[in-house]
């Protein structure tokens, strides 16, 4: 064995140790996560054992309408007392409008894979066909009464009748 061949493999068994030890602490410190997991969790279950059962207590308030609220509609600047109005930054309304607009995106989307969709389109096919040939009928129909009202003799006016 060369020298060069020792020196490789000193280094792969000095990097499999590395790796070694790089799993053994991963192990150990991956037991205590779970060890303190398992103490937490006996913990907030003991909690949950001793904790009464909440009771359900009905309110004692007793709400009156005095009014009907202000006469006319609401308009769109039309606030709720008590009520804050939020002012939006950028990012929440640029989040609002990208939301709006890919809803509506995809609403379309699926409404056109829809009429495109092959039960739709036999559907237009046959209706097509069935609307040409009634129009057709039509067509010959009334070109029958007309031949019939031109081939039938026409009525002379009495010369008497003047």
């Amino acid at each position: 064995m060369g020298p060069g061949l020792v020196v490789v493999l000193a280094a792969l068994c000095v990097v499999l140790l590395v790796l070694l030890a790089a799993v053994l602490l991963t192990g150990a410190r991956r037991s205590r996560e779970v060890a303190d997991l398992h103490r937490r969790l006996d913990a907030l279950h003991q909690e949950l054992e001793h904790r009464p059962a909440p009771r359900a207590e009905p309110d004692e308030v007793e709400y009156v309408i005095t009014s009907a609220g202000p006469a006319g509609p609401p308009g769109p600047d039309a606030q709720v007392p008590g009520q804050e109005v939020e002012a939006l930054d950028g990012r929440q309304f640029v989040s609002t409008a990208v939301a709006e607009s890919l809803v509506r995106v995809v609403s379309l989307g699926y409404g056109v894979r829809r009429a495109l969709s092959a039960e739709n389109r036999n559907r237009i096919g046959f209706e097509m066909r069935r609307e040409t040939r009634r129009a057709r009928k039509e067509r010959k129909r009334e070109l029958r009464l007309l031949r019939r009202t031109l081939r039938a003799p026409r009525s002379v006016p009495d010369q008497d009748a003047a």
